[in-house]
């Protein structure tokens, strides 16, 4: 079954292209990974799924339904690369997992019981539960981070979608943070969608990667994708010149 796919896709931004004729198509229970250098369109592609902002031809489907009639958003969890904190705004880390829940039972509600559950669960998932009445702010940038896993986690999605979340998070538990995308996918069945600029560890956890340089260059498995050839043309260097 499909659930996300791009038809077409193109998208310029003053005159410069961003993104070229991508058609793409995501499969339920995949775990997905998307690479490319630096300005190749990678969190331009997320922005489009996510609906933040219009292709300038072509189509996004979410689950089988076009964009723009698309209203079920609490299916889908986001991570961002690095989310923005308002030094000014004193929230617990409980509080801003809970922010996930909203987009499940609508903004301005009541949480209920079942609704702390699933934070709490979410965040003993990354492993911050003790830490649930810290202020946010109190938090290293690397468990902040692991809050905003939490709180697309919070909202039960089908679908998790990850811009580069690996940023801030040291290297103790960057497994970790594999093997619970692992976990989510095998035992939950949540589809996973991660843009990566961990090419060597990414190849060890995805099913499937795709090469993004504005067009999508090569997709496969890790071992038909992840070759020196693939990588210096993806690039657009030799990668293992020094070797």
């Amino acid at each position: 079954m499909k659930v996300i796919e791009l038809q077409n896709i193109y998208f310029s931004y003053n005159d410069r292209v961003i993104l070229e004729d991508i058609n793409l198509t995501i499969e339920k229970g995949e775990y997905l990974a998307l690479i490319g250098p630096n300005g190749s369109g990678k969190t331009t592609l997320v922005k489009l799924i996510l609906g933040l902002m219009p292709p300038v031809c072509g189509e996004v489907l979410v689950f089988g339904t076009p964009l723009r009639q698309f209203r079920d958003w609490h299916r889908l969890g986001y991570v961002p690369q690095r989310a923005v904190i308002n030094n000014g705004f004193p929230v617990t880390v409980r509080e801003a997992a809970a922010a996930g829940r909203f987009g499940k039972v609508g903004l301005c509600r009541t949480l209920k019981r079942e609704d702390w559950e699933a934070v709490e669960e979410a965040l003993e998932m990354v492993g911050l539960l003790s830490f649930q009445h810290k202020p946010l702010l109190e938090l290293s940038g690397g468990q902040q981070q692991r809050v905003f896993i939490a709180r697309a986690l919070a909202g039960h999605p089908d679908i998790l979608i990850l811009d580069e979340p690996q940023a801030g998070l040291d290297d103790r538990y960057l497994y970790d943070f594999y093997c619970l995308l692992k976990q989510l996918k095998e035992e939950r069945g949540i589809t996973i969608f991660i843009v990566s600029h961990d090419i060597g560890e990414i190849g060890s956890w995805a099913d499937r990667i795709i090469c993004l340089n504005k067009k999508v260059l090569y997709q496969g498995t890790p071992r038909e994708v992840l070759t020196p050839s693939k990588l210096n043309d993806l690039y657009g260097m030799n990668l293992y010149a020094a070797n």
